[in-house]
């Protein structure tokens, strides 16, 4: 058997009857979006934000509109994202690949802290998820078969829309393992 792999990519989305509704694959000027959609989340905005695996984060607006492409800091310095997820102040949460960290940027793709780094415990970042009601972060490892579970948002801060990271670029405040 043979695979080829055509690295171009689209994002389709459905409605509840199971039809296709949209379709986004080009910018405004013809040029393909993805490489290998990975993860996909979106926005409290309603942003479509998506891991592409051949290094970058891509975000378009609700209509499919390409605002951004965030490719690591500094700009180009190299991301290979995997798991992908928002929290309820529009930060968007990826794990990268190549540094096995997980990246906080915001809604416009500026990197605003680096909230995890490759440890033992955690080993490497690779998927994520945010649970709006406890205000947790769940993030999966490759390595070791964990979750581990962070806080870094108050409920406080969720309802004053406002998150400051601790100096040191130290974000988090807690941390547990789940094995």
């Amino acid at each position: 058997m043979c695979y080829i792999i055509t690295k171009t990519g689209k994002v389709t989305r459905y409605n509840q009857s199971g039809q296709l509704t949209q379709t986004i694959q080009n910018d405004n000027t013809g040029r393909e979006l993805y490489s290998i959609p990975y993860y996909i989340t979106e926005n409290n905005n309603g942003d479509v934000v998506v891991s592409d695996l051949y290094g970058a984060v891509v975000v378009t607006e609700r209509r499919g509109r390409h605002r951004f492409s965030y490719t690591g800091r500094p700009s180009g310095s190299g991301l290979r994202p995997r798991g992908i997820c928002t929290d309820p102040l529009s930060h968007i949460l990826v794990c990268n690949g190549i540094t096995y960290t997980l990246q906080m940027l915001d809604k416009d793709g500026q990197f605003l802290s680096h909230l995890l780094t490759k440890s033992q415990e955690m080993g490497r970042p690779r998927s994520l998820s945010y649970d709006v009601n406890t205000h947790r972060l769940l993030v999966g490892s490759l390595d070791n078969n964990k979750v581990c579970v962070y806080r870094y948002i108050t409920r406080q801060d969720a309802l004053t829309d406002e998150h400051r990271p601790r100096p040191h670029g130290e974000a988090m405040f807690s941390s547990s393992a789940v094995e």
